[in-house]
């Protein structure tokens, strides 16, 4: 059933895609289940619904919305993706925290800056890192991608220039998703989401949900001041606090060893890396 649907993650959080040929009663049921699969996964997560070959009818519509309001998701619709692209139409929906200064996935693009150019390099040398044309979390392409994120060739993000800085906290119902690096000064409030291709590192506490090296980089690492996530993934690991878990009020790195997610005190001058 779940067939029907495609979900994959951009620079503006998930792309939702629905095959036009299928009754939308199917679809629906669809996305429910795999809703319900990992709820806490798509908590609070900013979805986009690609109607490019699929216009949704306005009860059709208000049924997603009353599906997504579950997860506490915002969702917008594209409408047309032509040569000449048009700017995302907002569906209203009530999100948790909507006095701030706008969703991250507005601002994403305005934070993240292009690169100058290098010069070329000598034959001994290597090519300047540039974002893969096919990479789900690319921050500078401008509109949704349809390349599934298993195609993306192998690559270790820290060694990208294009690290994503934020200079504030991100709050309850925003969501970063970035194909390299991601560094908060500030924290990470509950139901937020951070998603990165490399490494994720909190200079503040961080309390929402987070995933590094996505899909399967294995090397990234979660660091923060004060680790106390909902939920902590690493390339395709997930780990959650036991419950009752009360965070110490120190600097914790989380890694993967041997392959499990270990997480120890961040010690000055040690390096956390395998």
């Amino acid at each position: 059933m779940t067939g029907h649907i495609a979900i994959k993650g951009t620079r503006n959080g998930l792309l939702l895609t629905l095959e036009p040929e299928t009754p939308f009663s199917d679809l629906i049921s669809a996305l429910a289940d795999r809703l319900a699969e990992s709820p806490a996964f798509f908590r609070g997560a900013s979805l986009t619904v690609d109607t490019t070959h699929r216009s949704l009818r306005t009860n059709e519509r208000s049924q997603l919305e009353d599906l997504l309001a579950r997860y506490h998701m915002s969702v917008s619709a594209v409408e047309t993706v032509s040569e000449k692209r048009k700017a995302p139409k907002t569906i209203s929906l009530s999100i948790p925290d909507t006095s701030i200064e706008g969703i991250v996935t507005k601002e994403v693009g305005p934070m993240t800056k292009e690169i100058p150019p290098t010069p070329a390099p000598t034959p001994s040398s290597n090519p300047p890192l540039n974002p893969s044309p096919n990479s789900s979390l690319n921050t500078k392409v401008s509109g949704p991608l349809t390349k599934d994120v298993r195609e993306t060739p192998a690559k270790d993000a820290r060694e990208s220039t294009d690290t994503l800085f934020i200079r504030r906290t991100v709050r309850s119902g925003q969501a970063i998703h970035h194909e390299s690096n991601v560094v908060v000064l500030g924290d990470v409030n509950p139901g937020a989401e951070i998603v990165a291709g490399g490494d994720i590192i909190v200079w503040g506490v961080l309390r929402g949900m987070v995933h590094a090296g996505y899909p399967d980089n294995e090397n990234a690492i979660v660091c923060s001041l004060q680790l106390s996530p909902v939920q902590l993934r690493i390339a395709h690991l997930l780990s959650r606090p036991p419950e009752g878990f009360e965070a110490q009020p120190r600097p914790e790195v989380a890694t993967i060893r041997e392959g499990q997610i270990v997480v120890e005190t961040w010690v000055s001058g040690r390096s956390p890396r395998k």
